[in-house]
């Protein structure tokens, strides 16, 4: 079992996977089972501030205090917009994100309750530094797909010194318990990285401790932070480690708590191509961007329309050459795109 190359099994899986589910959505596309165009993507994610109380040695796009972008969209732009989605027809599911949400107070709840009511269910991603149990009370109103919450260490130590906030386990554990004692389907989101690639088994002990249904062990890419810490990365043993115990931990815990780990970005950007209306990032200062690893940009949604922009190039925008060779140009084996630092270059509009 040792020898195996897991790595190459495990890409070779997603690959094949992604390929049928190609040919699938094809076929349903060409006998009118699918629509070719939506008047907004399925999914649409609200990163509501750059701000954050943490400061991830890996955060994917550089929020907090070394981020230097404006949040042109301040609680009442967001309030509009969720009210003008609502007007327009509505949306189907919307990722609740930042920076770190919990920043936003009471208006988070409120942008929340606008959509809710209109029947939209919820994917909220947080590090539950300040939840608290009248918070995880009022997050219990809202229908999910999950609550995320990030925890990179089965032990304090580990964890807040990547988080780079002492003690930001100890309530990221307390928060996840709160969520999951309300009934919230809560999952763990876990950046697995040379320091606690080791703790991987205890890791998902605690994950099913807490009552999470999932636990996502993700593989650091380098996006934001990470692009300029490659010493985050793991390197190829580490790598194949990772993926045995993955499919070792998902067996044994199969039933009772999912166990995952993310795909390399090759293969998610290459999903987003095959059912290009699946989702949309609107950004702090307005923008539309087409994913969080897939630095395009479609429009701005406090100077144009959402809806009209999203008629216009939001079925064809993953047809975009440029966005082809982008996805194309990562190495599968290191999940690294030499040409592009990913929130770190100017964003690239289309």
């Amino acid at each position: 079992m040792g020898d195996k190359d897991y790595v190459k099994i495990c890409h070779a899986r997603d690959n094949k996977f992604t390929k049928d589910e190609q040919k699938r959505i094809s076929s349903l596309i060409d006998n009118e089972l699918f629509p070719r165009t939506f008047d907004f993507p399925l999914t649409l994610q609200f990163e509501l501030t750059t701000h954050c109380n943490v400061r991830c040695k890996h955060c994917y796009n550089n929020s907090g205090v070394a981020n230097t972008k404006k949040d042109r969209m301040g609680a009442s732009e967001w309030k509009e917009f969720a009210k003008y989605l609502v007007k327009k027809g509505g949306i189907f599911q919307c990722v609740i994100s930042g920076g770190e949400p919990l920043l936003m107070g009471d208006d988070l709840f409120e942008i929340m309750d606008i959509l809710h009511n209109d029947g939209t269910s919820f994917l909220v991603i947080s590090n539950c530094f300040l939840m608290t149990q009248e918070k995880a009370k009022r997050f219990s109103k809202y229908r999910y797909q999950w609550f995320q919450v990030s925890i990179d260490g089965a032990t304090p130590e580990v964890h807040d010194e990547f988080r780079q906030r002492s003690g930001s386990w100890e309530r990221a554990i307390k928060g996840a318990y709160m969520l999951s004692k309300e009934g919230i389907p809560l999952t763990i989101a876990h950046s697995v990285n040379p320091q606690n690639v080791s703790q991987i088994e205890d890791m998902c002990k605690l994950a099913y401790e807490l009552g999470a249904g999932s636990i996502i062990l993700g593989e650091i890419t380098p996006s934001g932070r990470s692009a300029n810490n490659h010493e985050l990365l793991l390197n190829y043993e580490q790598k194949n480690f990772l993926y045995r115990k993955a499919e070792e931990l998902a067996q044994y815990y199969a039933g009772r708590m999912r166990v995952q780990r993310s795909s390399t970005v090759r293969n998610q950007l290459k999903r987003y191509m095959n059912t290009p209306n699946s989702g949309a990032i609107i950004r702090p200062n307005g923008d539309i961007r087409l994913d969080c690893m897939a630095p395009f940009v479609i429009g701005n949604v406090l100077d144009e329309d959402f809806q009209q922009i999203w008629l216009q190039k939001g079925g064809t925008c993953w047809e975009n050459p440029e966005v082809i060779k982008y996805a194309e140009s990562y190495n599968e084996d290191d999940d690294i795109n030499v040409a592009y630092k990913n929130y770190f270059d100017e964003d690239i509009h289309i």
